[in-house]
């Protein structure tokens, strides 16, 4: 539709301008593929970034759109995907869920909480950036720190 060419537009002309889906974290997991930290000859292919933060941390939307999905993936505890135009943001790890598909939401807007693993001692987001089926580096996206 026009409205989504001109959302996809809108989104695109903020790429590095997108405010951090958490207000305090630090990127732990970087995007593409890397060594596996213990298997010598084994590589993991990360599509998002992950970024520990505060335990119940708010999740927010980095940008304007329409809740796609909410569902629960083992893992990855409660996610939230976002569709901005062709381009879709998602948040993943969160422990709570603060919005429904279909509703729209705003730059900033609250989605849910991060979730905190006890057995690991630490909270974690992970965040992909989309566009249609290929995976972005989201790092690239988000405003400098």
């Amino acid at each position: 539709t026009p409205e989504s060419v001109a959302l996809s537009r809108d989104f695109v002309s903020n790429k590095g301008k997108l405010p951090w889906p958490v207000k305090r974290g630090v990127v732990a997991g970087k995007f593409g593929k890397h060594a596996h930290p213990v298997f010598e000859h084994v590589s993991i292919q990360r599509d998002g970034i992950d970024i520990h933060t505060q335990a119940s941390e708010s999740v927010l939307a980095v940008f304007g759109g329409e809740v796609s999905a909410v569902f629960r993936l083992d893992g990855y505890e409660q996610v939230v995907i976002v569709r901005h135009g062709s381009y879709l943001t998602v948040y993943a790890n969160l422990s709570e869920v603060k919005v429904s598909k279909g509703q729209k939401v705003a730059t900033g807007g609250v989605l849910g909480s991060a979730y905190y693993d006890a057995e690991q001692g630490k909270a974690m987001v992970h965040f992909r950036v989309m566009n249609g089926q290929a995976a972005e580096n989201p790092e690239l996206w988000l405003a400098k720190r």
